[in-house]
C-alpha cells in the first residue's frame, strides 16, 4: 500500500511527532522531476488550503493585541471594500463566522484556479468582487450567519483584507512578523510575487492528474489567506506543535484561549472550528488540495502527536482515496 502511493505523486515529504516531542521526517522522490531534483528537507512544498490553519492563527494573534474582536462584524475593521449581503445592505457576519466558514460566503464554481505564471496580475479586490476569470463570484454574504456551512475560499479573501487593514500592511508581512519571525521559520512563506523569487529554487514543481509539469512550474495564488502558504514538512509541524502546546497553556508564542477558541466547535457545526476541523475525538484537521499538490496535517490535542504528510500534485481524488490520509494515519499508527 504505501510503495503503491509513494508512487502517485513525483514527490512526497512527511514529519512526524511523538507524544514526547521526538520528531523525525521521511522523504521521496523528486522536487523537480525534469531536473532531476530530489526531495529533501529543504525542499518548500505548497501547503493549499492549510492556510487557513495560518490565517487563523493571525486573526487571534490581533484579537490578542486587541486590534479586532473576532464576535464584532467584519465591516467594522474594513474599510477599502464592505461585505455586502445579496440585497446589497451591509453585512452583519462576525470574524468568527468567516474563520468557521459559516458566514454564508458562497464560492463560484470553478473558481480559484487556472492562473498561470505571465497571466496578468489579479488583486485582491478584483477576487472579492469577482472581476475576473479567476473569481467570477462576488463575495458577499448569501445567507444569515450560522445557517449553513459553506466552505469559503472567498470568505478568507475578506479576512486577508480585514488583516491588511487592521495590521496596515501586506498580509504576506503581517504572517511573517507575527508568526513565522517568532517562531524561527526560514522556509515558510505567503508566496506573493517577491517571496516566490526568493525561494523559487527550493519550491517544489508543480504536477497535475496526468503528471504533467505545471506551466512555469507553480500557479500564482493572489488569495494567499486561503491557499498561498508554502513551507516545509517539518517547519509546518513546528506550527502545528506550538499550536498544541498552547491548548496546554504551555506556549508563550500563543495564548491558550486563543488556541481553545480555534479547537472549540462552531454552533450547529461540530465539524469545523477556526480554521481546522475536527476528526474525531480529540483530533483536529487541516489539509489542503490545489493543482500542483495536496497536503495534509492531523493533530492529537490529548497526546500531542502531530503528523503532516505534504506533496506536489494533484491527484485528481481527494485525501482518502489518494492515500495521503493513509500515510498521515500510519504515522499516528507508528508512534
Amino acid at each position: 500500500m504505501k510503495q503503491q502511493i509513494i508512487e502517485r505523486f513525483p514527490g512526497i515529504g512527511c514529519a512526524w511527532a511523538d507524544a514526547a516531542g521526538k520528531e523525525n521526517a521521511e522523504y521521496w522522490g523528486f522536487a523537480d522531476r525534469e531536473n532531476q531534483v530530489f526531495v529533501d528537507e529543504n525542499t518548500v512544498f505548497p501547503a493549499c488550503s492549510i492556510s487557513k490553519f495560518v490565517t487563523a492563527i493571525c486573526v487571534m494573534k490581533l484579537h490578542e493585541q486587541k486590534l479586532i474582536d473576532i464576535d464584532l462584524p467584519a465591516n467594522q475593521y474594513l474599510h477599502r471594500w464592505k461585505l455586502l449581503t445579496v440585497e446589497g445592505t451591509r453585512s452583519d457576519a462576525s470574524i468568527r463566522s468567516i474563520l468557521s466558514h459559516t458566514a454564508g460566503i458562497v464560492d463560484g464554481e470553478e473558481a480559484f484556479s487556472g492562473l498561470r505564471r505571465g497571466d496578468p496580475s489579479v488583486s485582491l479586490e478584483d477576487i472579492l468582487e469577482g472581476r475576473t476569470a479567476y473569481n467570477r463570484r462576488p463575495a458577499r454574504a448569501e445567507k444569515p450567519q450560522g445557517t449553513a456551512f459553506e466552505y469559503s475560499d472567498a470568505g478568507y479573501c475578506v479576512l486577508q483584507q480585514l488583516l491588511q487593514e487592521a495590521g496596515r500592511q501586506a498580509f504576506e508581512e503581517i504572517a511573517r512578523e507575527i508568526v513565522f519571525d517568532p517562531l524561527a521559520l526560514k522556509s515558510t512563506f505567503f508566496a506573493s510575487s517577491g517571496n516566490a523569487a526568493r525561494f523559487e529554487n527550493r519550491m517544489a514543481a508543480g504536477y497535475d492528474e496526468s503528471f504533467l509539469p505545471i506551466p512555469g512550474r507553480f500557479p500564482p495564488v493572489p488569495d494567499l489567506a486561503a491557499s498561498g502558504l508554502w513551507s516545509t514538512p517539518k517547519e509546518l509541524l513546528g506550527i502545528a506543535g506550538e499550536f498544541v502546546k498552547a491548548l496546554h497553556g504551555e506556549s508563550a508564542f500563543l495564548k491558550a484561549g486563543s488556541a481553545r477558541e480555534m479547537a472549540r466547535p462552531a454552533k450547529d457545526f461540530p465539524w469545523t472550528g477556526l480554521g481546522v476541523f475536527t476528526g474525531g475525538e480529540d483530533i483536529l484537521i487541516s489539509q489542503g488540495w490545489g493543482e500542483n499538490g495536496q497536503c495534509m496535517m492531523k493533530m492529537n490535542c490529548r497526546t500531542k502527536e502531530i503528523s503532516v504528510v505534504m506533496t506536489n500534485r494533484n491527484p485528481g481524488a481527494d485525501q482518502t482515496e489518494s492515500g495521503i490520509e493513509w500515510l498521515v494515519n500510519m504515522r499516528f499508527a507508528d508512534q
